[in-house]
């Protein structure tokens, strides 16, 4: 989003200060910029500092996607083009490829750096939600770091860690253990485990234990194919049933 002078400034009110360093509008703010807009309660302008401060209900909408927070600090070069934005309060963005909601998200566009904390909420289309207290995204690299009770989730299962790394570019994450896994109706643990989100499966290793009705399955490394629900144990293995009934699955 960038905010190339002139714009288009509406509001109830609008005062600038003697030097004109300062620009204060209130009141059903609008401004205008090319294909951006942004709407917010109030709005202050510093030309010294080239920021600009919008509060109460603010909403930034362009070709890029949405984003609303109670709070968005822009911050500009020297050709007036957005190179930060720091959203505070029930902030969130959405995109054609995937929405982010948090407490607080300081995007770096120049570093393509961003940084989202406080019951972070990540959907990535078509059916994957990431959750943690803090994500950490290169956008270079594409890689991502989500720590906090970090979960990561789709229709298939559920998995958590003590932090999740994400590989977008190469549509797979690695979690950091000790990890818990919930498919099939059954609960998995391990010391570490990974996720093909382009062949749909998932690899623990390091003392596996799957607890199931039908009983518990120990061993070195589990793989879990999602689109045929088998799991193949591999490595030391060993096995205890108490109900044999419906003991096709291990």
């Amino acid at each position: 989003m960038s905010l190339a002078f002139p714009l288009q400034l509406t509001a109830d009110h609008v005062t600038v200060d003697n030097t004109g360093a300062t620009l204060v509008a209130a009141g059903h703010v609008r401004i205008d910029y090319g294909a951006d807009r942004a709407t917010a309660d109030l709005l202050r302008l510093n030309r010294a500092a080239r920021t600009a401060l919008l509060s109460g209900h603010v909403t930034a909408t362009g070709p890029q996607g949405q984003a609303s927070a109670d709070a968005i600090t822009l911050v500009l070069n020297q050709v007036n083009e957005i190179t930060r934005a720091v959203m505070n309060g029930n902030a969130s963005v959405q995109t054609p490829q995937y929405a982010l909601s948090a407490d607080s998200i300081d995007a770096d566009r120049s570093a393509e750096h961003l940084v989202a904390a406080g019951h972070v909420t990540v959907f990535d289309a078509p059916d994957l939600v990431v959750t943690g207290d803090r994500v950490v995204y290169d956008g270079r690299s594409q890689h991502g770091l989500v720590t906090g009770h970090p979960t990561v989730a789709n229709k298939a299962g559920r998995l958590q860690g003590s932090a999740i790394e994400l590989f977008r570019a190469e549509n797979r994450a690695v979690i950091h253990g000790p990890v818990q896994a919930d498919v099939y109706g059954a609960v998995a643990t391990s010391e570490a485990a990974a996720v093909n989100f382009k062949t749909s499966v998932a690899t623990l290793t390091g003392k596996v234990v799957i607890v199931r009705r039908q009983g518990t399955l120990w061993a070195d490394r589990v793989t879990i194919d999602y689109k045929t629900r088998r799991m193949v144990a591999q490595g030391t293995t060993r096995a205890h049933f108490t109900d044999l009934s419906d003991a096709g699955t291990p």
